[in-house]
């Protein structure tokens, strides 16, 4: 494979551009992220199953993860889909945070848990021949081999070219009867969440453009699906990007300009986020707070509830 594989420079600036706008941000206040848990939750279950064939909207598929209902004409099967993607979605999110690589364990329980009540042979290779596809008896040696080149050679491109990759060869090998594009869709996430970027989303309106780039990549042409990763990634960062803009005063911003806006004085602001009594990061010898952590301690003063405080004076 090669290492020539490149992603469009323009996309390439525009996703790096808003990493580091994102990251100026994080951590990301409460308020966002427990929104933006349970609306990407959704919209990954969605996108996800409606490119298998889903036939639940977005709104449906929120109703029935978050609140169990059953939604008249659609089948049983499309709400254990549903269902069940939002339970593995979450343990991707517990994957993220442990420092082992993926192996075949770990792979073998997300399959579990994306085709519990689906498939009897859940949780394991298959065993038939797919047409178009490699012959069963050599499944386990090649995913053997794809979760060594992501240690070993997959290491030579950079995070986002290597998850591109790894998720059109882990298609390419079609390891499961069934399930095989949910799952390599949330081991893409997986990968993406580890190198640092937000929730990636595949959208199912690109369905068509998505079984082309799959197509080029099992002809040895990648580039088409390294750069419609990176579009999915982009949206990814879009929508954290909007959500922080829904809630202007949850953004940081340098002190001073947040002390002025808040009428309180600047070493008295530095003073409290030096000792943690208001919540802020410092990037580069500089502190950064939003005015809503600034209001909230201000409104606990009022209240009584914590103690105004005041920096020591010096002799």
């Amino acid at each position: 494979m090669s290492t020539e594989i490149r992603i469009d420079p323009r996309l390439a600036r525009r996703i790096e551009e808003k990493r580091q706008v994102l990251e100026q941000q994080r951590p990301l206040a409460l308020s966002i992220t427990a929104k933006l848990s349970a609306d990407l939750r959704t919209h990954l279950t969605y996108h996800s199953n409606a490119i298998e064939g889903n036939t639940l909207d977005l709104g449906e598929t929120a109703l029935v993860i978050t609140q169990g209902i059953t939604i008249g004409g659609h089948t049983l099967k499309e709400h254990i889909e549903a269902i069940n993607h939002a339970l593995a979605y979450q343990f991707v999110q517990d994957l993220a945070q442990r420092s082992s690589e993926l192996d075949e364990v770990s792979l073998l329980q997300l399959h579990a848990l994306v085709m519990h009540d689906l498939d009897e042979e859940a949780a394991h290779y298959r065993t038939r021949d797919v047409s178009g596809m490699p012959p069963a008896t050599h499944v386990p040696g090649l995913m053997d081999d794809w979760i060594a080149w992501q240690t070993g050679a997959g290491q030579d491109y950079p995070p986002l070219i290597r998850a591109a990759l790894a998720h059109a060869m882990l298609l390419g090998i079609h390891p499961f009867v069934e399930g095989n594009g949910r799952v390599a869709r949330l081991v893409l996430n997986l990968h993406l969440i580890r190198a640092g970027y937000p929730i990636t989303l595949m959208l199912q309106g690109w369905r068509l453009r998505y079984i082309r780039a799959l197509e080029h990549a099992r002809h040895g042409r990648y580039n088409p699906i390294v750069n419609l990763v990176g579009r999915a990634v982009e949206v990814g960062l879009d929508i954290f990007l909007e959500a922080c803009d829904a809630y202007p005063e949850e953004q940081r911003h340098p002190l001073r300009m947040v002390a002025t806006e808040c009428g309180i004085n600047p070493d008295y602001l530095g003073w409290l986020l030096r000792v943690g009594r208001v919540s802020g990061v410092k990037r580069g010898g500089r502190w950064y707070v939003s005015a809503a952590a600034v209001r909230r301690y201000q409104e606990e003063v009022a209240a009584g509830s914590v103690p105004i405080g005041r920096p020591r004076r010096r002799a």
